[in-house]
């Protein structure tokens, strides 16, 4: 199952927020073809689709991750970093 670390729920909660989703709109966890950035995942804007877990925090939904997803990557851990880069969201898969 894929971890969200606090600090990866608490800055996914703060961007919700920043964006102001219309009702039944979240963020989600996203890998091609879904996701079409640089990158192998990415954080989109969806509905909520059957299967999906829904990841909270403070009581509020900040994350869907789809469950077949969730199988392929058991180990994964979705954190959020700050470095000299820049911050950003990560995926480490074990």
């Amino acid at each position: 199952m894929v971890t969200i670390t606090n600090r990866a729920k608490q800055e996914l909660k703060r961007v919700g927020e920043r964006l102001d989703l219309e009702m039944g709109k979240f963020l989600r966890l996203a890998t091609p073809p879904m996701w079409v950035g640089e990158g192998d995942f990415g954080i989109v804007i969806a509905e909520e689709l059957d299967g999906d877990r829904l990841v909270e925090h403070e009581g509020t939904v900040v994350l869907l991750v789809d469950w077949d997803l969730m199988e392929r990557m058991p180990k994964a851990v979705l954190d959020f970093k700050e470095s000299a880069e820049g911050a950003r969201f990560t995926l480490d898969v074990f």
